[in-house]
């Protein structure tokens, strides 16, 4: 009987080093970087669930921090170095993959809550009328305990990511290091990290944007002058920014709103009357930075790290020219309820325009790095 007892106690001994063994890689690897606050990690992988890392890292860093950038991954490249100086504002870039209006109208709310932030440069990419609430899409899209649980649901989510599958955690760690700075972003600045993608432009430039920028290039061409875009989101998105901007309003916020450049090759995800629609709409709610539509620059491959995101020299000239210390002809309009009418019809002209050369010639020509389209620096003389 004593033996059997001893067994007994052994097999749960050994049962619980083996569990905590197991938690314990799941903590420290990380995959996710569900735990990069908890770990003290000073970056994320833009690739995890950075929706929960930033939630917590703002929440033990509120006094750090009274104004962010929120948004979708192109905002990632938004300087709070350039924004705190501008503003006087201590700025963190509470970017998140694939950015909606669900998130953007729960963030506001939190970040307002938890970090008490005076100001918000929400950044919109236009692709967010094609769905209004991601959560589906992948649990690194949900929005985490931290912000919207209680504590019985953080203590769910938390055992969750200690007990997930071991073989990922050991497949993320046998990627080495050099692999995983390739996509690490800095958590205390909240910035993206393009790094990488910059080393193989400096190899061969041309190279890099035909493997990355234009792969797809002339087969979304297409369904831009040839199809109407899905954009079932709209009506929800216009509500979600009239919540914004009442949240904002009700307790002192600024709440700046821009639309970024978008590469030619992803417009067709959004482009048409529709479209056109959900601006004027917008505008009555806000005024709006915009530096979309089809302009030289977004004509410009070399302006962008891939078909959806544009680089940090674009970024940093944005950042001027919205406070004044750049300019830019064609690049950069403040939209309003007076001069929406006269940016659309501009806008269709172009439209209309580039249609016609694509039905000549079964293509749109583009820029290159020696064209003044190319933007090859912040715009400060």
């Amino acid at each position: 009987m004593k033996n059997t007892k001893q067994w007994i106690a052994a097999f749960f001994i050994i049962l619980a080093v083996g569990i905590g063994i197991f938690m314990a890689t799941n903590f420290f690897v990380d995959p996710t970087g569900y735990f990069s606050v908890e770990r003290g990690a000073d970056e994320v992988d833009a690739n995890g669930y950075t929706r929960a890392a930033k939630s917590k890292y703002i929440k033990k860093h509120a006094d750090e921090y009274d104004a962010v950038v929120l948004g979708g991954s192109k905002s990632g490249v938004l300087s709070t170095e350039l924004l705190s100086e501008y503003t006087g504002k201590n700025y963190y870039n509470f970017y998140f993959a694939y950015g909606c209006f669900a998130d953007f109208l729960t963030y506001t709310q939190y970040l307002i809550e938890t970090a008490g932030v005076e100001e918000i440069t929400l950044h919109l990419s236009s692709i967010e009328v094609q769905k209004y609430n991601r959560e589906d899409t992948n649990e690194i899209y949900e929005v985490p305990a931290v912000v919207n649980g209680n504590s019985l649901d953080k203590a769910l989510e938390t055992l969750n990511y200690l007990c997930r599958n071991i073989t990922s955690s050991i497949e993320y760690l046998m990627e080495g290091q050099d692999e995983l700075e390739k996509g690490m972003d800095s958590l205390i600045t909240g910035e993206r990290n393009y790094s990488y993608p910059y080393s193989l432009m400096e190899e061969d430039w041309d190279a890099y944007v035909d493997e990355y920028v234009l792969p797809r290039y002339q087969q979304n061409l297409r369904p831009l002058f040839e199809r109407d875009p899905s954009v079932p989101a709209i009506e929800q998105n216009i509500e979600a920014m009239r919540q914004i901007k009442e949240i904002c309003d009700e307790n002192g916020v600024t709440l700046k709103v821009v639309i970024g450049p978008t590469f030619l090759a992803e417009i067709y995800k959004f482009e048409g009357e529709a479209y056109y629609d959900y601006l004027r709409e917008l505008v009555k709610i806000t005024d709006i930075w915009d530096f979309s539509g089809f302009i030289p620059e977004n004509l410009n491959p070399y302006n962008f790290v891939n078909e959806g995101h544009y680089n940090n020299t674009v970024a940093d000239l944005i950042v001027n020219i919205m406070y004044g210390k750049a300019e830019r002809e064609g690049f950069g309009v403040v939209l309003t309820q007076d001069n929406i009418e006269e940016y659309l019809a501009e806008r269709k002209a172009d439209y209309e325009r580039l249609k016609a050369e694509y039905e000549e010639t079964g293509t749109v020509a583009l820029y290159g790095l020696e064209d003044e389209s190319y933007i090859a620096d912040s715009g400060i003389q």
